[in-house]
């Protein structure tokens, strides 16, 4: 199931993402919900179907009908998530050895709260030690 969240297009991953956070009335209910949430309404109309099909969402028909995610597709963006701050705790831990091998504690603690906000890979944090913080 992650394996096709890959090959969304991005109005669908954006929409399976503001779906992850809550269920949605349809965009013909009301395209106000969509638009708050920078949903272009014809795109989520295009992409609903192949969702649809998919599993990835299911619409009940209550009051004028609700979007929301599959069970599976709840548990397949979880299970991503975790996956991810898997690998993220793995790669501080692996600095932390870096770190023990002697950094300057500026640079470390910079490139330290990169790797684990994420926004910095492994190799880009202990660079940026071994280099002293001026690359």
């Amino acid at each position: 199931m992650l394996v096709l969240t890959g090959h969304l297009s991005p109005p669908q991953q954006h929409l399976l993402r503001e779906l992850d956070l809550c269920d949605l009335p349809t965009p013909e209910a009301a395209p106000e919900s969509y638009t708050a949430r920078d949903l272009d309404t014809h795109e989520v109309r295009d992409a609903l179907p192949t969702l649809l099909l998919a599993g990835l969402v299911e619409q009940r028909d209550d009051d004028g009908g609700t979007l929301r995610l599959t069970p599976v597709e709840a548990a397949a963006l979880r299970a991503a998530e975790c996956d991810e701050l898997t690998a993220r705790l793995s790669a501080v831990a692996s600095f932390a050895n870096t770190v023990s091998r002697g950094a300057a504690p500026r640079p470390a603690g910079y490139a330290l709260n990169r790797l684990a906000e994420g926004t910095w890979t492994l190799e880009q944090a202990e660079a940026h030690v071994r280099t002293g913080g001026g690359e």
